[in-house]
């Protein structure tokens, strides 16, 4: 009995050890396919609202805010009868089942909060983020400029229609609209001298002044005129995000301040892209580089692909770098409706559809 109990706990052993040697690459597998479930949905979301676009239909938006992931584990253990008692070792192999039955939550994106964000137009801060990120400023000027206006007259960014170039057109060409661009510096001249200084000794009475001011005073170290260090508190100057405008253009190469210049919101850059694909030609820039184009028919080699009133629509794979930059775009509209949107909309979102 003892003999046999032992074989027994053995062969448990060799169970245990077959399993932690094999969970690792599916597990990693089954992660890995669940990013790419969510990333893709929301991929396909933003292409599917953009083809409504192009209809002029109501674009509705949804995320999966939650995955739960089970994972069930069975092991098998296949043996010589014969063997199982003299050899365990003989001819017995372990076997394990591993299988996922994961758990989505899709939430209606239809919250007041996430309206307010998705129809407001694109903060200045959002842009500087983009900027930071090394994200070209002339590409997603054209993407995020709705219109500006300079001597005396708007201009509207519109590459569905043709622009001859003259202020009775109204109309930005191409070559302007390709030449818009970012700079964010300050909205006005700084306050050089401190509005205050402390040395060392007073530095608990730093925070007491602080407090009592507000966001617009930041803290240095700097030296009195006896070489000794001292804190300073400075004014803040704030920034401001200007477009500049090409040379040659309607504009001179003017630089335009906020109140020239109006941004998209999110769902006006949505909307601004179905209308391009509605156009047929796609957005190209003044080099006639593809910038965003949905392609219909057989999807054969693609990114994206959503269908849409009995027809496919798809975004095609980039054939080589520096080449269609519709996946970008898509990408940029992505971090567009994070960033502009509430952190709390998926939380107060009425409703959810769970599927097991």
């Amino acid at each position: 009995m003892g003999k046999t109990l032992g074989r027994a706990i053995a062969l448990a052993s060799i169970i245990a050890v077959g399993g932690c040697a094999s969970m690792q690459t599916p597990m990693t597998e089954f992660a890995t396919d669940y990013n790419r479930v969510i990333a893709d949905t929301r991929n396909e979301m933003i292409l599917l609202n953009i083809v409504r676009a192009r209809y002029r239909e109501p674009t509705h938006y949804s995320t999966l805010s939650q995955v739960s992931g089970n994972i069930s584990i069975r092991s098998g253990v296949s043996a010589d009868l014969g063997g199982i008692i003299d050899d365990i070792d003989a001819d017995a192999g372990v076997s394990l089942n591993i299988s996922s039955s994961p758990s989505f939550q899709i939430v209606p994106l239809n919250t007041n909060q996430f309206a307010g964000g998705i129809l407001r137009p694109i903060e200045p801060n959002v842009v500087a983020i983009f900027l930071g990120q090394g994200w070209n400023q002339h590409q997603l000027a054209a993407l995020l400029i709705e219109s500006v206006t300079c001597n005396g007259v708007e201009y509207a960014n519109d590459l569905r229609n043709e622009s001859d170039g003259t202020a009775e057109s109204g109309l930005l060409s191409q070559s302007d609209v390709f030449g818009l661009g970012f700079q964010s510096g300050a909205a006005r001249e700084a306050n050089d001298a401190p509005i205050a200084t402390f040395t060392p000794a007073q530095a608990s009475a730093v925070n007491a002044v602080l407090e009592n001011l507000d966001s617009n005073y930041r803290v240095t170290v700097g030296e009195n005129s006896d070489g000794e260090a001292q804190f300073e508190i400075r004014e803040r100057v704030p920034q401001e995000l200007q477009v500049t405008t090409g040379a040659n253009g309607v504009c001179g190469g003017a630089r335009l301040s906020p109140d020239d210049y109006e941004l998209r919101s999110v769902e006006g850059v949505i909307y601004y892209l179905g209308e391009i694909v509605r156009s047929g030609r796609g957005l190209r820039d003044d080099r006639n580089r593809l910038i965003f184009d949905v392609t219909t028919g057989s999807p054969g080699t693609h990114s994206i692909h959503v269908e849409h009133r009995g027809q496919d629509w798809y975004i095609g794979a980039s054939p080589e770098p520096g080449g269609d930059r519709s996946i970008q775009v898509i990408s940029l509209i992505s971090q567009l409706i994070a960033l502009q949107t509430s952190s709390d909309a998926l939380e107060r979102s009425p409703s959810t559809l769970t599927i097991n």
